[in-house]
């Protein structure tokens, strides 16, 4: 099953000259998740995505209709909508944030311009 899919992902990774330490990074995942990718009867489907942008290779087409109905399974869709729910949350929250800094940047540049005009009338 799905160890066929790590092997290939693990041929072609030697064959493009990366080390598992380097795809982990590039991937920006913990190298025990690689690992499992490697090893395990299933894969994320999501890594898979990744893992096939950056090798640039599209390992879904090695997975039989049946495997591919089960990576796609309606969990892994719950867990695809449950990230992109945590990451509109952390995209309001540094807008919150930025709109702040915002606001701080704006105070900041009058209190200069404040200092400057005192500095000016001072020098006349």
């Amino acid at each position: 099953m799905y160890s066929k899919i790590g092997n290939l992902i693990w041929k072609e990774m030697k064959t493009q000259g990366y080390t598992q330490l380097q795809l982990t990074e590039k991937l920006d995942v913990p190298g025990l998740k690689l690992s499992q990718v490697f090893k395990s009867e299933k894969i994320d489907v999501y890594l898979l995505v990744q893992i096939s942008g950056v090798l640039k290779r599209n390992f879904f087409q090695y997975l039989d209709p049946e495997e591919l109905d089960i990576a796609l399974n309606v969990e892994t869709i719950k867990q695809l909508k449950g990230k992109i729910v945590d990451l509109t949350e952390l995209n309001q929250q540094q807008e919150v944030i930025l709109h702040n800094l915002n606001s701080q940047i704006s105070r900041f540049q009058k209190f200069l311009q404040q200092l400057d005009e005192k500095k000016s009338k001072r020098s006349v």
